[in-house]
Parts: C-alpha cells; sequence; structure tokens
C-alpha cells in the first residue's frame, strides 16, 4: 500500500479521486449500451465495419444505447486524419452513435484524470506498484523463461518490483529512472475460472498471474486498463469485439474485479476468413486490398451491398429476407446472436458482387444516378463529366430493363459502368472496333431492312415488323425452320449484325431501347 507522497510524485495533485467518478457518471436505464472503439491507426478495416455494424444493428434491434470511444492512448500507431476518416466513414454507412455528453469525454486521451484516480486508488489499496524493471531485464527474463520453457512474461518471482517500498520507490523516480506501474495479480494460473461469452457459451479459462502493465511510461493507461475503467463510468452493458480478444479474458476478469467493478457481457464475434489454396485465414491488411473498407468504396460498390453482404455474413438467414423483400432496407431485420457463424464467416468478393447486382437492382433510380454522379466525381472523371453534360441521357441508359418483370442486373460496381455504357456516346464509339463476323452482302441486306422500319412505335409491333422483313431476306424464325429449310441464319443473327453496328459489340442491352436513347440522325449514321 502507498501513500499519497508517492502517489503525488507520480500524477501530482489529483482533480478527484475514483468516488467522485462514481457520482458523476449515473447507471445507464437502457439494458444494452454497446460501443464501437477504434484506435485512430489507419484506414477503418473491413473486419472493423463488420464489429461496428453488428454493435449498432443489436442497439437498434434493442431500443439500446450505441457509442463511439476513440482508444487513442497509443500514440506512435495513431495516424493523422485516420480519426477524421473514420467518422465520415460511418456517416457514410449510416451507423449512427449517441454520444451522450453526460458520459463524456469519448476521447480515451482525455480520460487521464479518470484513469490516474483508479491507479491512485489500486496504488493505496495494495493492488498495482510503480515498476523499474529496464527493457534490457525484460529481453533477458524473456530468454531466460524460454530457455526453462517457462511461460513468458512478468509474474511471481520475475515481478522483481512487485514489493518496492514507497522510500526506494520515490528515490528511484527522483533519481530520473523510467518506469510503468502494474497490477499486482493474486491470480493463480493453474486455477480455472468461468465466464459466458454470449455465442460460444460458458468458456472456461485459467486465471490471470501476470503483473501485466496498466499504466505506461508515456503517462497513458494501455488497453487492458483503459477498457475496464472506460466501460465502467460509460455504462457498457455488452462488450462485443473480435474473437482474438478471447485470450484476454483471464486479465480483464481479474481488472473488473480488483476495481470492484461489475463485468459487462462479452460476446467474442468471428473473424472474417478468406480462403486461401484450400486453406481459410484472416482477413489481412498488408495481403488483401478488400480489408479496406476505402477500397470497396473506391471500386463503387454501392454503401447498401456493402452492409447487405455484411449482414449476410453476420446472420445465415439475412439473404433470404434481403432478396424477399427487394429494398435495402435493414432495418426491418432483426440480428440475432443465435444465428452467428461460430466458425469464421468467409468474405467471397464473388458472392459480395452478387449482392450488389441486387442492391443496385432495388435501387430508386433517381437515388442510383446521384449516387453514381458523387462517386464519379471523386472516382472516375470521365464518367462523371458524361453525366454532367446531360443527365436525362445518362438516366435514361441507367433506367434500361429496371422495370422489366425480369429487371436487367448488369452492374455490380460504379466502376464497370463507364465501359458498358460508353457506345451510347460517339468520342468513345468512333474508337470502339468490333469485327463483322457476317458476309458484307448479308449485313448491307439487313441494314436496308433495319432503316426501312420506324422504331417510334411500341416495341412489339417494331420486333414483328422486324422478324416479318428478315424472314423474306432468307432469315429462319426459328431452329425448326431452319433446319427444315436448309437456311444459314436465324433472326438472331439478323438482330446480332445490327447490335455490332449499332454498339460494336454482340452483347447490350434492349436495341429498341438504345434506339430511343440514340437519336434517329445518329442511328441512320451508324448503319451507314
Amino acid at each position: 500500500m502507498y501513500s499519497n507522497k508517492l502517489i503525488n510524485k507520480i500524477f501530482g495533485t489529483l482533480a478527484h479521486d475514483m468516488n467522485y467518478y462514481e457520482s458523476i457518471y449515473p447507471k445507464r436505464k437502457e439494458d444494452m449500451v454497446v460501443r464501437f472503439a477504434p484506435s485512430p491507426t489507419g484506414f477503418l478495416h473491413t473486419g472493423s465495419l463488420y464489429t461496428a455494424l453488428i454493435n449498432y444493428k443489436l442497439a437498434y434491434d434493442n431500443k439500446g444505447v450505441f457509442y463511439l470511444r476513440i482508444e487513442d492512448t497509443d500514440t506512435k500507431r495513431t495516424v493523422e486524419g485516420s480519426l477524421e476518416t473514420l467518422r465520415e466513414q460511418l456517416a457514410y454507412f449510416g451507423i449512427e452513435y449517441n454520444n451522450d455528453p453526460t458520459y463524456a469525454p469519448y476521447m480515451q486521451s482525455q480520460r487521464k484524470d479518470i484513469y490516474n484516480a483508479c491507479l491512485a486508488y489500486m496504488l493505496k489499496n495494495g493492488l498495482a506498484y510503480p515498476c523499474f524493471l529496464t527493457e534490457d531485464e525484460i529481453k533477458d527474463i524473456r530468454t531466460s523463461q524460454e530457455a526453462k520453457g517457462e511461460r513468458t512474461g512478468i509474474y511471481g518471482a520475475y515481478a522483481k518490483y512487485r514489493d518496492i517500498s514507497e522510500e526506494e520507490a520515490i528515490k528511484l523516480i527522483d533519481e530520473g529512472h523510467p518506469y510503468v506501474i502494474r497490477l499486482k495479480s493474486k491470480g493463480d494460473f493453474n486455477r480455472r475460472f468461468k465466464i459466458c461469452d454470449l455465442l460460444h457459451g460458458e468458456l472456461t479459462l485459467p486465471e490471470n498471474d501476470f503483473d501485466i502493465v496498466i499504466y505506461k511510461n508515456d503517462k497513458l493507461p494501455t488497453y487492458h486498463f483503459a477498457h475496464a475503467v472506460d466501460d465502467h463510468f460509460m455504462g457498457t452493458t455488452h462488450v462485443i469485439r473480435g474473437e482474438e480478444w478471447i485470450t484476454s479474458l483471464p486479465i480483464h476478469y481479474e481488472l473488473f474485479n480488483t476495481l470492484g467493478f461489475k463485468m459487462p457481457h462479452y460476446l467474442h464475434l468471428d473473424s472474417i476468413m478468406k480462403q486461401e489454396n484450400g486453406n481459410k485465414r484472416k482477413l489481412s491488411k498488408r495481403k488483401d486490398p478488400e480489408a479496406s473498407v476505402s477500397y470497396l468504396i473506391e471500386l463503387g460498390y454501392p454503401k447498401e451491398a456493402i452492409i447487405n453482404y455484411l449482414l449476410c455474413l453476420a446472420n445465415s438467414n439475412y439473404e433470404e429476407y434481403f432478396m424477399a423483400s427487394k429494398n435495402n432496407d435493414t432495418h426491418n431485420f432483426k440480428l440475432t446472436i443465435e444465428k452467428m457463424s461460430k466458425t469464421g464467416a468467409l468474405f467471397d468478393i464473388a458472392k459480395m458482387s452478387s449482392i450488389s447486382k441486387e442492391t443496385i437492382s432495388f435501387m430508386n433510380i433517381n437515388d442510383l444516378v446521384a449516387r453514381i454522379e458523387d462517386w464519379s466525381e471523386k472516382y472516375n472523371k470521365d464518367l462523371h463529366k458524361l453525366i454532367v453534360e446531360d443527365r436525362a441521357k445518362f438516366k435514361a441508359i441507367m433506367s434500361i430493363g429496371r422495370n422489366d418483370a425480369n429487371p436487367r442486373k448488369e452492374y455490380e460496381r460504379f466502376d464497370q459502368i463507364l465501359d458498358k455504357i460508353k457506345f451510347f456516346y460517339n468520342e468513345y464509339f468512333n474508337q470502339m472496333k468490333f469485327a463483322m463476323p457476317y458476309p458484307e452482302e448479308l449485313v448491307a441486306k439487313a441494314k436496308n431492312a433495319f432503316l426501312n422500319i420506324s422504331f417510334k412505335q411500341p416495341e412489339a409491333d417494331w420486333t414483328l415488323m422486324l422478324k416479318e422483313k428478315s424472314h423474306k431476306l432468307g432469315f429462319a424464325m426459328n431452329k425448326k425452320e431452319k433446319q427444315e429449310l436448309g437456311l444459314e441464319y436465324m433472326f438472331g443473327d439478323f438482330m446480332k449484325i445490327i447490335r455490332i453496328l449499332l454498339v460494336k459489340s454482340d452483347n447490350s442491352p434492349s436495341i429498341y431501347e438504345i434506339l430511343n436513347i440514340l437519336d434517329e440522325e445518329e442511328v441512320k449514321r451508324r448503319l451507314a
């Protein structure tokens, strides 16, 4: 146990003690209070978005609270501008957080007084101690432990300063020796405790016996200590995070009990996995571009598509709901823990693209055009130029086939659009090439016949007239007629000739709809 003399030496005069913070942070009224607590250390990882989405959705579905806390105590890894990007991307995906000022501040770097009060409580009660082990000493301890086949870390006899006197600690501080504060663990690694995980069920784990660092020499708390303090005073009821934190549960279990705090419920989400060479591995920031949310946005996956796909990973029955609803409203779907994966959800870019096709087909045409315009302004200047020069034309192009009984689903991502529609625009069409696989004489006959039929009439009538005209030229109406009469070509070949002339491709949307977007003079020019 240490007195205020040492505590003041470490922290200066404390603004308040721990009881003060117990009095100013009221108990939450809601049954579910969850948080997303990222570090501003770079881009938003797809797995982090997945975690944020599940926290947000469970809070929404259960009339709870979802808040955002920034864990910025690791100053060495902080990336300038990443916090702003993080907030922008959460807003972009419609993940709204409620940071009630009653429980502020929400930046860990602004909560030092709270941490210091709790650290002082632990020092006063013999639950923590200042440790002056140097990096070289810690390295030597580790080397010795490895040589003996022991667990590596500071515990038991290796905790050299565990019982340091107040006088000796003050002397070393005055002499300028760097130090940290460590938990004075009361755990026994050979004992087990039980804890319930809401997804994985009851877990039996060894107690923590490491004297872990809880206060670094940069005057900031470690993640473990801040987790216990923040989630207690901010009223978190459920901690929903990645499965990689299961191994830290013994530490968190001891810290909450040591501080006299009620533990929250835990739910550890399985990692998003990727298939590689027949094996599963975690989606990696270094190896996989799709691990970055920014990359998916840049490709032009609509935000709704990304959310829809992540919800498919989260709950096995979401895809059925999504396909039946034929819209992108996720609010009527209730996320359940029982339907979550326990073996690692597999990130499949092809499946995501399929979901994205459906998502785009469900979007209102005006919203879709506006979204593509916004995206292209940042990521595809050539497409953006075409849109702003003639929005009505672009809307007409994007409307092709959308109102059919079986709507056309051509686009997976916005970055595919320009290549698929460029034939509508002369500056691109004039540079396109496609070999005509039919004889010149046949092509000439087909062109003349086609130009003699006006497309300014109902599509059914226009199609019937084309069939009659092509039949007179010797194009069979069906395979049976082709075989019986020994004809070489069918009506499909007739339309293929026209399609190649009009769009420089043998694959395109409805020719009739294309004609009604191109003006008559342009149609004649292309068929000349």
